[in-house]
This record gives C-alpha cells, structure tokens and sequence, in this order.
C-alpha cells in the first residue's frame, strides 16, 4: 500500500473520532470506575462500621460493572478465558442482587 491508501484507510477507521478522543475517553473510563470503586467503598465501610446492614447491593454494583466491562472485552477479543470471565463475574453479580433481595 502507498501513502494514500494507508491514508484513506485511516481516515475510514477514524471517521467517528481520532486517536487522542479515544484514549481521553478510554482513560476517563478508568477514572470513573476508579471514583465509583472509591465511592461505593466508602460507603461500604461507613455501613458496615456505623449504621449496620448488608453490604450485597454495593457487591452487586461492582461485580455487574466488571461482567459488563468483562463481556465488553471478550465481544471485541473472543477469547475464551474472557468468556469464563465474564460468566463468573455475572454469576457472581445474580447472587449479589438475590441475596440483596432475600436480606431486606
């Protein structure tokens, strides 16, 4: 392929946004899970030190985060360890949000 080509080729796998918009938007999302990991720690630790109560729906929160990032990797990869991944991660989100449900 010439210069053009390479050029052309680019320009079409690019179309929607450039390689900098996509890293910003890749880097951004790890912030936010970072600050909502934070967050749901923190509120975590004050439930279980001071007002009492079940920690299974913050469980559920993080464990439905990380099947959907989890399926989202093995939509774009395919691989089977990611798949296993995946099932577990949303195996384990299912019984997170069942024991939410039973314990209130």
């Amino acid at each position: 392929m010439d210069r053009e080509e390479v050029l052309v080729k680019s320009r079409l796998e690019n179309r929607r946004c450039d390689e900098r918009e996509r890293r910003m938007t890749d880097e951004a999302g790890a912030w936010g899970i970072i600050a909502m990991a934070a967050a749901v720690f923190s509120i975590f630790l004050v439930r279980m030190l001071f007002t009492g109560g079940d920690p299974y729906d913050l469980l559920a929160i993080l464990f439905v985060y990380l099947a959907a990032a989890s399926a989202y990797k093995w939509s774009k990869g395919k691989s089977g360890w990611t798949f296993l991944v995946t099932i577990l991660y949303g195996v384990i989100a299912f019984g997170w949000l069942c024991a939410y449900v039973i314990a209130d």
